[in-house]
């Protein structure tokens, strides 16, 4: 393979254009062309803000691919499990890559991939003649500042700030939101960060410590032999996700081969998130082919624990109302585990068991639908993951337990017979019983790992020279009751996508998904009541074209759905994207805007919209109107950087207000303000 290099640097010097693009693409552009494509049409409720995070880190810090890990390498979620073994079989047969473009013998490496990749990696020149040590006065040289400010809220008031009917207003705060981080790292070492939030309606002064949520991290890396040590706020996950997981998953999408893809191991966790993290202590011990990771995390969550029990944990993170505020911090969480993972070759086996202790019962109120779900204080979870390659097939499964024997499984491989053909197969089966409080798994029903079996295929073709096409067929069947659904039901997903990228400067894609589910009927909830049939079509066309400094994107979306016999209603939305960087200035100014025509709700529109830094935004239109933005983003120096987003929705089908309750705003329109400031020493 090695005689082959000339070529490579060949393909390098024709190719130039490829690293052209990157070299004058700011951080923040690339990452969110990648966050679109994966964003795109996900309608699940997913914290892409802490991946984003995660890859702008990266951006800061890229991955030595010669030393890189599978654990480092998942962190980029564009790449295919496929993709990632191909890697890492390229590195120990070959041994260390001596340029970037030997990606270009790796089998399923096509431009486009490579082209994501390259802001995030180096081949290891900047490496060489370097030590792991760590030295106190490099540290205090070399280390990098951040400082982030971010403010926004609605310009027009909810009822929620306004007294009504002589009573005081239901929101203990103002309806600014607010958010401040500092973070400081060295190299891809160490890591130490503070985040302070208050959401809008929370007050600033809760309990007199300022802002309502806080948080706080430290994570030093190959310090001896110790591979991670984290302390404060953190997350873990291993395997398939069936026993923890607590990180960011991708869950269905285009990128069909990256299916359940998430990233394993222990990590700090530098999100405004208040629920999905846990807060203590862990470490993780490298011992030859042993990994050893152990950790302890004691924190306080929400819940109405009135009565001395509670019905659920409350994962909103809002403490706006006397009742949220009641709810704040009502329970102690005490959580335990660890994992062992052996690693020799192409075989990884990998043991993990977490218990949890709360000091409240957890009691959900008893129906037909949450009979397996979890009652107690106490829940230990164990389970065995694995990885094999065998050629160029690729197994994968995780197998685990509850301390009530509830059982669950998740089994798969991967394979790519050709160089521009890949395929993954899944098969899950997720008892009625098994609800395990971390289990973050794929499954058609994303609130809960359980009640679940089903298969998913997924296949990958590159036909032509830039083309691509892509498909997955997801049939699931749930054994018991869910909540809406009084009896054992089935579903499907299906999804087509072609891609065709004619030129460097353009590019469009073609989508289809069709979703087919079994509903109750309305306004019963027999256990025996015969289900209805609800099927959702989706259809989708985008268009980029970058000319000059301008960048453009048409997107047109459009929907069909309905229940039962009835009449089938439709949804239909256009958006235009023109963002232009200006060359003398350092100023991108971003705009859009949107026409949508979704009356019912089942037609509602999902669509990805560019933000401040650190933000992620998917905003969900149904009814009839438009919706605009500006998104503007200026370098005040080479230290400082500011942005500002400005948004409305305006309603055009007679609505006199929007939202209810303490949420409601009168009139027809919703406007949104955001800014951000970043400082970097």
């Amino acid at each position: 393979m090695r005689r082959f290099l000339p070529l490579i640097w060949f393909l390098g010097i024709a190719s130039w254009s490829i690293a052209q693009d990157i070299s004058v693409e700011r951080a923040d552009e690339a990452i969110v062309d990648i966050l679109s494509q994966l964003a795109d049409g996900n309608e699940e409720e997913t914290d892409f803000s802490a991946y984003y995070d995660d890859l702008y880190e990266l951006m800061q810090t890229p991955l030595d691919l010669n030393r890189a890990t599978r654990e480092q390498l998942e962190k980029l979620l564009f790449l295919s499990d496929i993709q990632i073994e191909n890697i890492l079989y390229y590195l120990y047969q070959y041994g260390n890559m001596n340029t970037i473009y030997e990606l270009r013998l790796i089998e399923g490496m096509d431009e486009e991939t490579i082209r994501r990749l390259l802001p995030f990696v180096v081949v290891g020149e900047a490496q060489n003649g370097t030590t792991d040590k760590l030295y106190v006065r490099e540290i205090g040289k070399y280390g990098k500042h951040d400082v982030y400010a971010r403010f926004g809220g609605n310009v027009e008031r909810a009822d929620g700030y306004r007294p009504q009917n002589g009573e005081n207003r239901k929101y203990a705060g103002s309806p600014l939101h607010h958010l401040l981080k500092y973070q400081f790292h060295y190299k891809d070492r160490i890591w130490f960060g503070l985040t302070a939030e208050k959401d809008a309606g929370e007050r600033f002064l809760l309990n007199k410590k300022g802002y309502d949520f806080f948080s706080a991290y430290a994570q030093v890396n190959r310090l001896g032999i110790f591979k991670t040590v984290v302390l404060g706020n953190f997350r873990v996950a291993f395997g398939e996700g069936l026993v923890l997981n607590t990180g960011f998953r991708l869950g269905k999408s285009a990128e069909v081969l990256n299916m359940n893809r998430s990233y394993g191991g222990l990590r700090k966790s530098s999100s405004a998130d208040e629920h999905q993290f846990f807060r203590g202590t862990g470490a993780t011990v490298a011992l030859g082919a042993f990994e050893l990771t152990a950790f302890y995390s004691n924190k306080k969550v929400d819940g109405d624990t009135a009565g001395g029990v509670f019905p659920g944990f409350s994962k909103t993170g809002l403490h706006r109302t006397e009742l949220e505020i009641k709810k704040r911090h009502a329970v102690r969480q005490q959580v335990a585990g660890g994992n062992v993972t052996f690693t020799h070759r192409h075989l990884q086996v990998g043991i993990t068991a977490v218990h949890t202790l709360l000091d409240h019962s957890l009691q959900p109120v008893p129906t037909l639908y949450n009979a397996g779900y979890f009652r107690g204080n106490r829940q230990t979870t164990a389970g065995v993951h694995y990885r094999l390659r065998l050629g160029r097939l690729n197994f994968f499964g995780e197998t685990a337990l509850t301390h009530d024997w509830a059982a669950a499984t998740v089994n798969g491989f991967s394979f790519m017979p050709a160089s521009r053909v890949g395929l993954v197969v899944q098969h899950r089966y997720l008892s009625p019983r098994y609800d395990s409080f971390y289990a973050n798994t794929f499954a058609q029903t994303s609130s809960r790992s359980m009640n679940e079996h089903g298969v998913y295929v997924g296949a990958e073709v590159h036909p032509f020279r830039r083309w691509k096409v892509s498909a997955y067929a997801d049939v699931c069947r749930s054994p018991w009751l869910k909540y809406g659904v009084p009896s054992p039901s089935a579903g499907t997903d299906y999804l087509l996508n072609i891609a065709f990228a004619p030129q460097r400067d353009w590019d469009m894609y073609w989508r289809i998904n069709c979703k087919l589910r079994q509903a109750g009927l309305t306004g019963t909830s027999r256990p025996t009541e015969e289900l209805a049939v609800y099927d959702r079509l989706q259809f989708r066309y985008v268009l980029n074209r970058v000319y000059g400094n301008f960048r453009f994107q048409t997107l047109l979306y459009g929907n069909m759905a309905r229940r039962a016999d009835a009449a089938w209603t439709y949804g239909v939305s256009a958006v235009q994207d023109v963002s232009y960087t200006f060359s003398k200035v350092p100023l991108r100014v971003d705009f859009r805007y949107q026409f949508f025509d979704a009356k019912e709700y089942d037609n509602r529109i999902y669509c990805y919209e560019r933000d401040v830094l650190h933000a992620f935004s998917i905003p969900m239109n149904y009814g009839l109107g438009s919706r605009c933005y500006l998104n503007v983003k200026y370098n005040v120096c080479e230290q400082l950087s500011l942005w500002l987003k400005i948004a409305q929705t305006v309603y055009a089908d007679g609505r006199e207000e929007m939202g209810s309750g303490a949420d409601r705003i009168p009139g027809n329109r919703r406007t949104t303000v955001r800014a951000m400031l970043r400082w970097s020493f």
